[in-house]
């Protein structure tokens, strides 16, 4: 049984951090974990300072968790086995990190991937058992005639993802040097372009909704977040600037978009389809606290769900650090359910110091919602001493909706 609600347990500190991969229990919430992670594991080529999963939003498990990709801190794409609630490092793919990588929703085996930083404007399959890539998708005539010839670039910008069956890909078309064309709806299975847009103004990122049904670029202010249709000629406005976020399946199996409102001080969901907004749960505590989080819609076997982890709480207006006893989101990692009064489920706690961006704990979560990745620097403050960790659930641990 997890632990729900505002809990303001203590976490022991000071401790050495764990030994790779030998399990051990989150002594406040049960739950058990390991250090799977470090760089002595990559044997094979260009040995990193640190190895870690990519991102919050990026799924890093494949189809059936057997497999997990990690990036490292010189950019080459690392492969891993998942045993259990351990990782072992199997070899080093000939992919790096602007490539985007994103595993196939259905084969085990399968990897997708863009051109570097979008260059091409293909798309592409890479197998890992076999080493071997291939060019399944060329977009370049086909978007230089609605972009002009200037088009070169087509990507999600390293944050988005396609839709969960991985039918609908949008993308942000750019020119060799990054000029923003526009934005542009792909059906993979039918290999048509489904609609687009042009605008100059370049997104933080674009993703596509978990069905399929909606292109979200998350511009700054003015624009903001928003959901278009495929045609993109319409669209709800979702927010009005971008922040952490990702894109989820209510309980209620809606598609929704999952936010840190810095203005407000609420994390909330905000319907793609009508613009409904619900708030999940307050961001600032007690003594003028506030914190930093990252935010996981990727369990697309588990909807209703969100996961989330907090680090850099401070309180006083930054003046000091967080006390757990007074601050329930300091340093953890939770799963939210996206519904009206939600529950909170306690997960772990984190462990981390801020130390530059990839000592952000930036949580993922399994396709089921049985495997998350968080990283820490286990109270270090340095970067290099980053390292990833996997925490299991049971499969009734959350309630199914």
């Amino acid at each position: 049984m997890l632990k729900t609600g505002f809990d303001t347990s203590v976490p022991t500190l000071g401790q050495p951090r764990p030994a790779l991969n030998q399990p051990f229990v989150d002594p406040n919430y049960g739950t058990t974990l390991a250090r799977v992670t470090d760089p002595s594991q990559i044997t094979d080529r260009d040995p990193p300072q640190w190895v870690r999963h990519e991102y919050s939003r990026k799924q890093a498990f494949n189809a059936d968790s057997s497999r997990v990709l990690m990036i490292s801190s010189n950019g080459w794409i690392r492969l891993y086995k998942v045993t259990g609630n351990t990782l072992a490092f199997v070899k080093t793919l000939n992919l790096g990190e602007p490539q985007e990588p994103i595993w196939h929703p259905t084969d085990p085996n399968l990897i997708y991937f863009l051109g570097p930083y979008g260059d091409g404007m293909t798309l592409s399959t890479y197998n890992i058992l076999t080493d071997q890539k291939q060019v399944v998708r060329n977009l370049a005539d086909r978007l230089r005639a609605i972009f002009g010839s200037q088009a070169a670039r087509a990507w999600t910008k390293q944050e988005g993802r396609p839709s969960n069956d991985g039918k609908i890909w949008c993308l942000q078309v750019e020119d060799q040097n990054y000029a923003m064309l526009g934005l542009v709806a792909y059906d993979f299975s039918q290999d048509k372009i489904l609609g687009f847009l042009l605008t100059k103004d370049r997104p933080d990122h674009v993703s596509t909704s978990p069905k399929g049904n909606y292109c979200v670029p998350s511009w700054g202010s003015p624009l903001g977040t928003r959901s278009y249709t495929l045609d993109f000629k319409s669209y709800q406005q979702l927010h009005k600037t971008t922040e952490h976020s990702d894109l989820a399946l209510s309980a209620a199996g809606r598609e929704v978009y999952v936010f840190a409102d810095y203005d407000s001080g609420d994390v909330a969901m905000v319907d793609l389809a009508t613009g409904s907004r619900t708030n999940l749960f307050r961001l600032y505590g007690p003594n003028s606290s506030a914190t930093a989080l990252h935010i996981s819609g990727t369990a697309s076997q588990k909807p209703g769900y969100a996961l989330i982890s907090f680090y850099a709480c401070t309180e006083q207006y930054g003046a000091t650090p967080c006390s757990y006893q007074t601050q329930w989101f300091n340093n953890k990692a939770i799963a939210v359910s996206l519904k009206p009064n939600p529950t909170l489920y306690n997960l772990a706690h984190l462990h981390t110091v801020y130390a530059g961006y990839f000592s952000e704990p930036q949580a993922t979560v399994n396709p089921d919602f049985t495997k998350i990745l968080f990283s820490s620097t286990w109270e270090s403050s340095q970067e290099n001493n980053v390292r990833d960790y996997l925490l299991e659930l049971p499969s009734t641990a959350l309630p199914n909706f």
